[in-house]
């Protein structure tokens, strides 16, 4: 969920004329700050309020061999594996779904075809909680108190990343998990967020973090073309 924002606000950004004249002076001057709170709200419209999960034998992945280098080692660990979906919302995505009922362990292989690929691993408690190793880049925007994400390097191995899930999560109060159960539960958890997101909205520091992370990635890519 944090990604579509993350994208919608990308998509706003990229036609605000004042990013491009001087952002980081812009910031601290009112016209500045009340133009990333409007960018905040016109990214915030495009927030779907649920996403629905549907299975695909064939999908048209943009990265399948980095989806199949992620999900093999998990596959080798006793994951099951869960099968691939599109998300109605969210064109061109897939998602292949891993899940390891014994260790309370779903894991999320993205397909992105703006963003990349990615892979998450997700606990969840019975206190409603979740605690979720993720392998995306930071993106700037807040997650809610009781969803912990923390960051993986995307280099490591999914079985040496699982390994390390396992340590550092939250080890009482796991909710067992079922391979028949993988999707409802992404449904429902994608539902809790997007309520939590509206609720809270987005801050015009979340967008000021966002537009930093997009003008230097800008200004990198600019080098390494010259």
């Amino acid at each position: 969920m944090n990604l579509m924002l993350f994208l919608e606000l990308l998509a706003v950004l990229s036609t605000i004329v004042f990013i491009q004249r001087g952002l980081r002076h812009l910031l601290v001057r009112h016209v500045g700050k009340k133009a990333l709170a409007e960018a905040g709200k016109r990214a915030m419209m495009k927030l779907p309020d649920a996403v629905r999960l549907s299975r695909v034998e064939f999908p048209a992945w943009t990265n399948g061999g980095f989806v199949k280098e992620q999900a093999e080692p998990l596959l080798r660990c006793g994951f099951e594996d869960a099968g691939t979906y599109n998300v109605d919302r969210m064109p061109g995505v897939f998602l292949r779904i891993l899940c390891y009922p014994e260790a309370a362990v779903v894991a999320y292989v993205y397909d992105h075809p703006q963003a990349g690929s990615w892979t998450e691993m997700v606990t969840r408690y019975v206190d409603g909680s979740t605690n979720s190793f993720t392998t995306m880049a930071p993106t700037g925007m807040r997650n809610p108190d009781w969803f912990r994400k923390i960051h993986a390097d995307k280099t490591l191995p999914t079985n040496r990343i699982y390994e390390r899930f396992l340590a550092l999560r939250r080890q009482r109060g796991m909710v067992p998990v079922a391979t028949a159960d993988v999707v409802s539960d992404f449904e429902a958890t994608y539902r809790k967020l997007a309520s939590w997101r509206q609720e809270s909205g987005i801050s015009p520091q979340e967008v000021a973090h966002v537009a930093v992370k997009w003008v230097r990635e800008k200004e990198a890519n600019a080098i390494e073309r010259y």
